[in-house]
Parts: C-alpha cells; structure tokens; sequence
C-alpha cells in the first residue's frame, strides 16, 4: 500500500500497524492490539506481515530473493536458537508458556503453518525451498 497517496495512507498506516504488532509477537513482547483472532483473519486474506516499509517513499526496502539484509539474519539466528534448544532439550517442542521461549515458538508455529500451506498447494513466501532445507538440515519436523 503506497504511503505518497494520499488516499491510502490511512490503509498504509494501518498496514504499518499490524506490521509492527505482528513483529512485536514475534520478539515475545505485549501487543493487545493483534489478537492472534485478528492475525488468523489477516492471513486468510493473504495479509504479508512481514512486508518492510522504507519509511521514505513507502516503497518495500529488500535484497536478495526479495528479502531484506535483517531478515536473513534474523532468520538464520532463529535456526540457530533452534538448534541449540535441540540440543538442550532433545527435541523442538518449544513450550509456548515459557516467557524466555516465546518469539521461538512463535517461530516454530508461523514456519509449520506456511509448509502446511504449501503442502495444500498455496503460495508462501515466507517459507522457501532453501529455508526448508535449512530446517530439515538440523532435524526439524513440520509436523510437530
């Protein structure tokens, strides 16, 4: 959603807003605001949380593959929590009632949602063939 017209900056804002809440979760903080009610209904519509706003013109600010710099390595320190909590635990079941596990079993959870979307045959692309491989590569299973 373009932020430079004027007619959609209330929608670009609030995009923004579900965008900072989601990222929030993520990192285990509070955010009343984006019940995961709320994050099941955007979904359904294909809504991409993880879209990055420049901030300047409201255009999106990646990389390679399309992905921003931030969030490979953001992803590739999530692998890695990951794998050390496999080696700690014996398994990546990562309790969602552990404060210090949050942002990792939200992790976990958004990443087994989009493989079963693929495997149904829909699109997600936050959840590449190469991420995938990544995951197998230490173990995981979708499944749970």
């Amino acid at each position: 959603v373009p932020a430079n017209v004027e007619a959609y900056k209330p929608l670009h804002n609030w995009v923004s807003a579900n965008q900072h809440h989601f990222h929030k979760l993520q990192k285990g903080e509070m955010s009343g605001r984006l019940t995961s009610e709320r994050i099941s209904q955007l979904r359904s519509i294909g809504f991409d949380f993880n879209g990055k706003l420049d901030g300047v013109n409201g255009k999106l600010g990646v990389g390679e593959q399309g992905r921003s710099p931030h969030d490979h390595d953001r992803w590739n320190q999530r692998v890695n929590e990951l794998r050390k909590f496999k080696e700690q635990h014996g398994h990546f079941r990562v309790p969602a009632n552990v404060e210090a596990y949050k942002p990792l079993n939200n992790w976990v959870s958004a990443n087994q949602y989009h493989f079963h979307k693929l495997q149904k045959g829909e699109t997600s692309g936050r959840l590449t063939k190469q991420r995938m491989s990544q995951l197998y590569a230490i173990g995981f299973d979708f499944n749970g």
